[in-house]
């Protein structure tokens, strides 16, 4: 009987599945194979997912950062389901093993379904719904500048995120000290690294180091200025590959201060830490986020929540924000909490790696987009 509906009906039934559902139904039959592994119907769910509300498809990816954790001294790969998290029902955290990485894990960032991470100066392409992955060849870029990666003061930065004018998803790797500013971009259209050289301007120096975060077609960076405790963000143009100052940060009593980024469903957060003054203490007691839809100079944030009077934890990372109103906080960079606003209170959660370090981590969609993108056959790893 299904062989007599016609395709465009199956294939407009299909897209209102969530991806996690589809890959499961690629065996149903070869039909069926066929039309959820083909790299249109991917861009065509993803479309149609990115028109609706992207929470209930939205996970948390974590990766060791350490040289040393458990599981066969393997490196730690898991994805947390935070409303599955919240209501206490179904698979809560997934581990993954898509092979046997020996060394720490560098969670670059995600885009569209796929994350990247860095493992041994190897980017690794990963999409931890459909398990495929994809080893990009190295930039040589940190072999090229080792002297300046060795001896000076310097930073490494990285992102990934896709190009909209070009349909190309792209990865970066950046050094800079305050003299030299490069990167390296690796498109996945051509296959291929290639490099920018940027003027170092008297007004620009600043430190920008860690991950970009994506959001609306550019990389975005917290960064900290030379000699100063002022803080900025500034943004990689991902079609037109430079660098400029689009937006402004949140304005924050002298007490806070701003710390990273982060994405919640299509909007962009930034947040702070602080003390509380019911406590009299330095400790870092206090947390608060703001959050933006506007990608333009002179946008505007919007206060996202502010929570006080937090056990005394060293490092506070907001990890997503559930839609009963609850935050998961990574804690330490090692221990993951369920924090209710409501009432201060607040419950651990395992989330199945006993002797970890550190973690890190990365916000993703649960897509069918390829690591490949059609250049070169799949590779999947089943648990």
């Amino acid at each position: 009987m299904a062989e007599n509906i016609p395709e465009d009906i199956i294939i407009d039934i299909l897209l209102r599945l969530p991806a996690k559902s589809l890959t499961r139904f690629k065996s149903v039959c070869k039909r069926w194979w066929s039309l959820i592994s083909d790299p249109g119907f991917a861009k065509s769910h993803l479309q149609r997912l990115k028109s609706g509300d992207l929470i209930p498809s939205q996970r948390i990816f974590i990766a060791d950062i350490c040289d040393i954790c458990g599981n066969d001294d393997r490196s730690y790969i898991a994805t947390i389901d935070y409303e599955a998290l919240d209501s206490g029902e179904g698979h809560m955290v997934v581990p993954h093993r898509i092979k046997p990485f020996w060394d720490s894990l560098d969670v670059v960032g995600s885009c569209d379904g796929l994350v990247c991470f860095l493992c041994c100066d190897i980017f690794i392409i990963y999409n931890p719904t459909t398990r495929e992955y994809n080893e990009l060849p190295s930039s040589d870029l940190i072999e090229d500048y080792e002297y300046v990666y060795l001896h000076n003061d310097h930073s490494t930065f990285y992102g990934f995120g896709y190009d909209p004018q070009s349909d190309d998803y792209k990865v970066v790797e950046g050094i800079h000290d305050y003299l030299l500013w490069t990167a390296a971009i690796y498109s996945f259209k051509s296959r291929s690294w290639r490099r920018i050289y940027l003027p170092k301007e008297e007004e620009s120096r600043f430190v920008v180091y860690d991950n970009g975060v994506y959001w609306k077609g550019a990389l975005h960076w917290h960064i900290r200025m030379w000699y100063s405790t002022a803080t900025a963000i500034i943004s990689l143009d991902l079609s037109e590959e430079e660098f400029n100052w689009v937006l402004s940060v949140p304005e924050v009593d002298e007490d806070r201060r701003l710390m990273d980024l982060g994405i919640h469903g299509t909007s962009l957060f930034i947040y702070g830490t602080g003390c509380c003054p019911s406590t009299r203490r330095s400790i870092v007691s206090r947390i608060e986020a703001w959050i933006t839809d506007e990608y333009r100079q002179g946008g505007s944030w919007t206060k996202w929540f502010s929570v006080d009077c937090l056990p005394s934890f060293g490092d506070i990372t907001p990890l997503a924000y559930t839609r009963s109103g609850r935050i998961v906080f990574l804690i330490n960079l090692n221990r993951v909490i369920l924090f209710n606003p409501e009432n201060n209170t607040y419950k651990d959660y395992p989330i199945g790696m006993d002797k970890f370090l550190q973690l890190n981590h990365a916000v993703y969609l649960e897509t069918l987009v390829s690591p490949y993108f059609g250049s070169e056959p799949s590779r999947i790893e089943r648990l």
